[in-house]
């Protein structure tokens, strides 16, 4: 028995180590000076002056009093309007840390409480991925029996069976899925699919939607950097997104695929010349927030990306050389063509002029011999005999 109970802290501590990982992007980040939020509210309430502090510490005094466990006061906070699903920073719900906490009370009781057994942290972590991770096998039966989702996905692309370790835990998650008729690769997929269909629209209209997270402020841009969705970040770049769009810590796209070491992303952003010595609000570069294993393969693309610059301005320079000379070429040809307009009506002229006055000599001529005629036959008639 004690064994298994060290064996259970032991799953226990690396779930929270894990967790601790996942969620290290926040660590100095500004949005931990952000007041605990409703989730779903889709963006922070519009309150009255003051009342974010006032919330902050209601949020705060609940999630105290349910992590310490004391069933009596979080009754009390309820009664008074507390938010059962209230996030902290991280987005984790109270049922999130009664279950890595394995309190099996507290979490039955802020079930009966109707709290939201699938409700996501930022890590797109549910409870029952919680339970997964740390082989709670007992949490974990008790949240499927009250509505838990097998299939939902995490940030990491992982639904709760691909982090259960244990044969048992992972044997229940896997006779859920049949049953609730999860088809997990779909699942998996979904989110890079609704993207690629929305950047597609995009390309198609020619209009981006500056569509935000609500609490980071993170871009589409973004989560495909972040997430290693290749294709849907060609196909934003493609339709013009803003390559060094900022979220509300000051992170660009590459700073998120920096961080969570998307080779792949990185290259791309990097080849469409995007800004890689920007800074963010704590006044990090890419290169401070990434990934150990990541940052030689930063510098070469920064050497590379030098190049094509380099590259790039030269061409421009040959372009605009040519065009510079094809314009002045067109000007001269323009003005051969006027001249010669010029001269066309001149020779015209003279040629009339002188059909003119070879029409006038003709007339002339005319005029003389008939008048010789005129004469002649006056002459003949007055020599005509009585």
């Amino acid at each position: 028995m004690a064994e298994l109970e060290h064996l259970g802290g032991k799953r226990a501590e690396s779930a929270r180590m894990r967790r601790a990982e996942q969620l290290r992007r926040w660590r100095g980040s500004l949005t931990e000076q952000e007041p605990a939020e409703r989730r779903g509210t889709g963006r922070q309430a519009q309150t009255r002056r003051g009342s974010p502090r006032v919330r902050f510490e209601d949020g705060a005094v609940f999630l105290a009093a349910c992590s310490s466990g004391d069933t009596d006061e979080v009754k009390k906070l309820l009664a008074r309007g507390a938010d059962i699903n209230t996030v902290n920073v991280d987005g984790l719900t109270a049922l999130h840390q009664a279950c890595i906490d394995e309190n099996l009370d507290m979490v039955k009781f802020l079930v009966e409480n109707r709290a939201n057994v699938n409700q996501q942290d930022n890590e797109g972590w549910t409870p029952l991925h919680a339970a997964a991770s740390c082989g709670y096998l007992n949490i974990a039966e008790y949240f499927i029996n009250h509505g838990a989702s097998v299939g939902i996905v995490n940030s990491e692309g992982e639904v709760p069976s691909d982090l259960a370790e244990e044969p048992a835990m992972k044997d229940l998650l896997l006779e859920q899925v049949k049953k609730q008729g999860v088809d997990l690769e779909q699942s998996r997929k979904e989110e890079e699919q609704q993207m690629l269909q929305d950047a597609r629209q995009w390309l198609n209209s020619g209009k981006i939607e500056d569509v935000r997270q609500p609490r980071s402020g993170a871009t589409a841009l973004h989560v495909a950097a972040a997430k290693g969705y290749s294709e849907v970040l060609r196909l934003l770049i493609q339709a013009g997104y803003e390559l060094n769009v900022q979220d509300y810590d000051g992170w660009t796209p590459l700073h998120a695929a920096a961080h969570w070491g998307v080779k792949e992303a990185c290259s791309i952003l990097a080849e469409a010349l995007c800004d890689m010595d920007i800074r963010n609000k704590l006044g990090q570069t890419p290169f401070d927030v990434a990934d150990e294993g990541l940052v030689e393969h930063l510098e070469m693309l920064q050497k590379k990306q030098n190049v094509l610059r380099s590259e790039k301005e030269t061409r421009n320079k040959l372009i605009e050389s040519d065009l510079n000379s094809k314009l002045q070429s067109g000007l001269f040809k323009n003005k051969e063509k006027m001249l010669y307009e010029e001269e066309i009506p001149k020779s015209q002229e003279m040629e009339e002029e002188s059909k003119e006055s070879s029409s006038s000599s003709s007339e002339e001529e005319e005029g003389e011999d008939e008048a010789s005629e005129s004469e002649t036959e006056k002459e003949a008639v007055l020599l005509q005999p009585f």
